[in-house]
């Protein structure tokens, strides 16, 4: 029958949690023009009540830290900051999306690539394919962004809300 064809197929495709087993280099463009490159990434699970999803956040500088990102107070952000977050493996449209300055982008193809992390420290890896928005708030509002490609960033822990 076509329909077992076709699922064995999704099934070659992805890895063994559902995501790809490869993705490309991470690009982001704001009307076009490609952003600075952001090489540091910090990670962390949003555990809303049970449901857990996995957040990279990536920075152009290296003066982010794992206790900042984890502060449920906020964390200072300084001059010139641009970063971008993308997350996956939630429940729902809320569980999967990416983040620019100020705007959230729910859902879209994100996914997480490989296993959980398991202890601070681990590398957490997420994909995201083609993510294509207009932020309504924030720096880069009513502007066009594509976000594609690897976040990656070592994983600071759980963040409980």
């Amino acid at each position: 029958m076509k329909t077992t064809w076709f699922v064995i197929v999704l099934a070659a495709c992805g890895n063994k949690d559902g995501g790809p087993k490869t993705c490309q280099p991470l690009a982001v463009t704001v009307d076009g023009a490609p952003l600075a490159a952001m090489p540091h990434g910090l990670a962390k699970a949003n555990n809303m009540r049970g449901d857990v999803a996995y957040e990279v956040q990536l920075f152009n500088h290296d003066k982010a830290t794992c206790e900042g990102l984890l502060d449920k107070a906020g964390r200072q952000i300084p001059d010139g900051e641009v970063s971008v977050r993308a997350f996956a493996g939630g429940a729902g449209m809320t569980g999967n999306g990416v983040a620019i300055d100020a705007h959230t982008q729910m859902g879209g193809r994100v996914s997480l690539m490989g296993d959980k992390p398991k202890a601070v420290g681990d590398i957490v890896k997420i994909c995201v394919d083609n993510a294509a928005f207009k932020p309504i708030a924030g720096a880069y509002k009513d502007k066009s962004v594509v976000v594609s490609g690897l976040f990656e960033g070592k994983y600071c822990g759980e963040m409980k809300y």
